[in-house]
């Protein structure tokens, strides 16, 4: 069976309660109607709260990065471009690997630089070429039945203010989450 985020909001919505209906479309594009708008709001910057909250081993995908271009700061000798889908990264790693046995933790460093003029965020470590492992933001169908409880349940509560509470806390809590969602897009480590 499909899992979309249809259903997911629409799980969500139905733990509410109060007859709440469903919306349609997919995010962040689901439809006009209060439910609609606040789903689309609220959807994407509370799955990837509960994406950071723990190491989901659904999310975890592996890749090799690019290089920014741009000659690091001291005292990291390469910088790469943060993976475009990433929520975050959990480990850098060389991409051919001299001991696979020997966990030995690379240091490397989460920051943004200017990259062809516009604001990046980058990764920044000592060896070439390198890989992450990080939490790639799968698609529903992949979740984990506990991630996706967390989530509902999550985005039924921020639903349920949002929807349902007095107009100023309505209006409060997705003004909150835009500002979540954009301080989540620049977001360093």
């Amino acid at each position: 069976m499909t899992v979309t985020s249809t259903d997911i909001a629409n799980e969500a919505l139905q733990l509410i309660g109060n007859n709440s209906p469903s919306v349609t479309g997919v995010a962040p594009n689901f439809d006009s109607s209060p439910n609609g708008q606040a789903c689309a709001k609220l959807y994407s910057s509370v799955v990837a709260a509960v994406a950071r909250e723990w190491g989901w081993d659904m999310a975890r995908n592996v890749v090799t990065l690019t290089a920014s271009g741009n000659s690091p700061p001291a005292p990291y000798s390469n910088e790469y471009l943060y993976p475009s889908n990433g929520v975050e990264v959990w480990q850098v790693m060389p991409v051919t690997l001299t001991d696979p046995n020997d966990p030995l933790p690379v240091n490397f460093q989460v920051a943004n630089t200017l990259v062809s003029a516009v604001q990046t965020k980058v990764i920044r470590c000592n060896f070439t070429p390198a890989q992450a492992v990080y939490n790639n933001n799968p698609n529903e169908n992949v979740w984990d039945p506990l991630f996706r409880q967390a989530v509902v349940r999550l985005l039924a509560s921020e639903l349920a203010m949002a929807t349902g509470g007095r107009p100023d806390t309505a209006k409060s809590v997705l003004e909150t989450a835009n500002v979540f969602e954009k301080i989540g897009e620049g977001r360093t480590e």
